[in-house]
Order: C-alpha cells, then sequence, then structure tokens
C-alpha cells in the first residue's frame, strides 16, 4: 500500500534513496526543488530540464505562501525571505499568475543584482545535496567543500547502473540536469502520487513552523477564484427577512440588489467562506478594508448581532444543509439547536473562535486595528 510515509516501489530504482532526500529536513529547499522538478516534467515531459527554471519555479512555489498567506519558513530557511525580497525588487502583487511570477524571477536572475546572485546561488547548492542520500556511504566523512564534485562524478557514474541509477545527473556547460530515462518513465507514472508526498512533508514542514495557523493545506498554492453564490443567496435570504441592513463598518443601509461579502477575518488569513465568517458591506468598504483585521473592540459586536439576526431570520429545517457551516462551529446537533440560543452564548462562541484567530493573524504581520474612514 502506498501512503504518505512509502514510494511506488520499482525492482529496478532504488526508491529507497529518493524518499531518504526528505529524512531530517531542516528547510523548504528540497520540497520545492521536488515540486518544481515534478512540474517541469509534467508540462515538457523532457529528461533535459535548465536548472534556472527549476529555480524559478521553487521562488513561484513559495511566492503565494509567504506574500499572499503570509507563513513562516523558519529563520533558517532563505528561500520565503527571497520571495519577499523578490515581491518588493519587482513590485508583482501577491496574487499574481504563477506564470507571470515564473517569467519575472527568470528576467530578474539575468539582472546581476546581490539578490539575483543569491536565487542563481541555490543552483550551486539544492541540486546536489537533493541527491546526496543516493551516495550516502560514498560521501561519509568527506569535507563539505568536496560534496558538489563527488557528487556530480557519482551521479555520472551511476548512469551506467543496472539497478542503482541515480535521479539525474549534471550537464554544467547547459546549465541542465538530466532524468535518467528510467527515472523519469517512473516520476511520469506516479506524478500524483510523487507530489502529494513531497506536499505531505511540505506541509508537516510548515505546520511546524506555523502553529495554531489555520487551513495551512489551503495555502501552499495560487489562490484561486471562489464560488459565493451559497453564501450570496443566504444573505439575499436575509435582506428579504430583516429588510434594510446597515453596513457594520460604515453604517450605510444596503439593499439585496447591491451588496459586496465581507470576510470579517481575511480570507488570505483563513483560506475559507465559511457562513460565519461572511457579512455583506458595499464594495468600496470592502476595497478599503481589503485584507485587514477589523478594529476588534469597535466591530466585534455588531459583527455578531448581524450575523446572529440573519441566522434566526431565516434559520428552517429545511436549510439544514445550507447552514451546515453553523452547526459545526457551534458543535450542536442541528440549526434549531443554534435557534434557541440566546445572543450571548451565541456571541460568546463566535468570540472565543474569532479572538485569538484575530492574535495569531497579527502575530503573522496582518494590519490590525482597521476602521472605515470615510
Amino acid at each position: 500500500m502506498v501512503t504518505p510515509f512509502n514510494l511506488p516501489p520499482s525492482p529496478r530504482l532504488p526508491v529507497e534513496h529518493l524518499s531518504g532526500s526528505f529524512n531530517n529536513v531542516t528547510n523548504s529547499y528540497k520540497f520545492y526543488w521536488f515540486l518544481a522538478l515534478l512540474d517541469q516534467i509534467k508540462e515538457t515531459q523532457s529528461p533535459l530540464i535548465p536548472v534556472n527554471h527549476l529555480l524559478a519555479r521553487m521562488v513561484a512555489g513559495v511566492w503565494y505562501p509567504t506574500n499572499y498567506f503570509r507563513l513562516s519558513f523558519g529563520k533558517q530557511d532563505r528561500l520565503g525571505q527571497i520571495a519577499l525580497d523578490l515581491k518588493a525588487a519587482i513590485n508583482l502583487p501577491p496574487d499574481a499568475p504563477r506564470q507571470e511570477v515564473i517569467n519575472a524571477t527568470l528576467d530578474y536572475m539575468s539582472n546581476g543584482s546581490p539578490l539575483a546572485r543569491e536565487i542563481n546561488s541555490l543552483g550551486a547548492y539544492v541540486p546536489y545535496r537533493f541527491l546526496r542520500p543516493f551516495f550516502a556511504t560514498q560521501l561519509r566523512g568527506k569535507v563539505d567543500w568536496k560534496i558538489n564534485a563527488l557528487i556530480q562524478e557519482m551521479a555520472d557514474d551511476s548512469f551506467a547502473s543496472s539497478s542503482t541509477p541515480c535521479l539525474y545527473r549534471f550537464q554544467p556547460q547547459m546549465g541542465m540536469i538530466e532524468i535518467h530515462p528510467r527515472w523519469l518513465a517512473y516520476l511520469q507514472e506516479h506524478l500524483a502520487i510523487l507530489t502529494g508526498f513531497c506536499l505531505w512533508h511540505l506541509l508537516n514542514y510548515l505546520q511546524k513552523n506555523n502553529p495554531n495557523v489555520p487551513n495551512i493545506a489551503a495555502k501552499l498554492f495560487e489562490p484561486e477564484t471562489r464560488n459565493l453564490n451559497a453564501s450570496r443567496r443566504f444573505w439575499r435570504e436575509a435582506f428579504d427577512a430583516l429588510g434594510t441592513i446597515r453596513c457594520i463598518y460604515s453604517g450605510r443601509a444596503m439593499s439585496k440588489a447591491a451588496f459586496s461579502l465581507d470576510h470579517f477575518l481575511p480570507w488570505s488569513f483563513v483560506a475559507h467562506d465559511l457562513l460565519w465568517n461572511l457579512i455583506p458591506t458595499p464594495k468600496n468598504v470592502n476595497s478599503a478594508k481589503s485584507d485587514q483585521l477589523p478594529d476588534f473592540a469597535l466591530y466585534f459586536g455588531p459583527y455578531a448581532r448581524l450575523q446572529y439576526d440573519a441566522f434566526q431570520a431565516i434559520a428552517t429545517p429545511q436549510k439544514e444543509g445550507a447552514l451546515e457551516d453553523y452547526v459545526l462551529l457551534f458543535k450542536r446537533p442541528s440549526i434549531r439547536d443554534i435557534q434557541t440560543m440566546p445572543f450571548d452564548d451565541f456571541q460568546q462562541t463566535l468570540r472565543d473562535t474569532i479572538a485569538p484567530q484575530i492574535q495569531i493573524a497579527r502575530n503573522m504581520g496582518f494590519t490590525a486595528d482597521w476602521s472605515y474612514a470615510p
């Protein structure tokens, strides 16, 4: 059975050495190197891969967790800081399309700046150290400055091996690596499993560096366009039941014909669209708030009251499935049990959920204490 703890076996490949590349990892380089390699193979199917393309894919991979979702990669990890520094240098938005980040990184790597040299320097370290488990016995006791040359030599020799070829060898004159033919077939056949294996290890790494941060698994990739149709239906029904609803930030009256949905806790922090975190606002107010944290003392009370009133107004047994977000949050058997809750109990559950997350997001660097200024 294939699990996150092992890889598909092969009688003609030393798969255990590939698995060993993810043991005792102290930074994210190996994860993003292997993910970049798998992405490149998926797109081109070629055994020859330019190293600079893989480095650009590594930067693009870490771009969203750092720049958009603000995850920490730990003090020893330079890859996350490279993505932050690159954003400042090239002025791309944090949610820029992935291919745009890759292309911008490739362009930037040729300009000779200190940051460009640092990105390129990854190519003199990561590709070699990723192969180290393939030659662990031969490299034992060797001085560090000789490791790269030894790995390059042994990788060349291993290509002729019938049973223990390493994953790739180096073509330094071409600035490329060359995937061994049998490994290329293996990677192509098991692409989804290998990607999942690497992401599982990466997720564990990030969870260690981001304790208590919600929904890390959803923060590994480029943010996708979200479907809020069900949430809009909820709030349109709330408008029908309650009449005019006032924006908790601006005090302006709204109607179901024109409103935007605001994530009280920013989406880039929670990475979900659960109903209890969504409230209607005018579009310009939502844009002004963006991914900032609202002033909790000022807005939590009105937010909780609006949530309570909307839920009470439209909750019926027929809507049990549509309102499941509340059932899960309040840990009650049914929406009827939530309907019978006094407002103070309803509000306290929301407070117990949101207040700690506000503090975590503040610690991650999200702008706090936002208030609306007309």
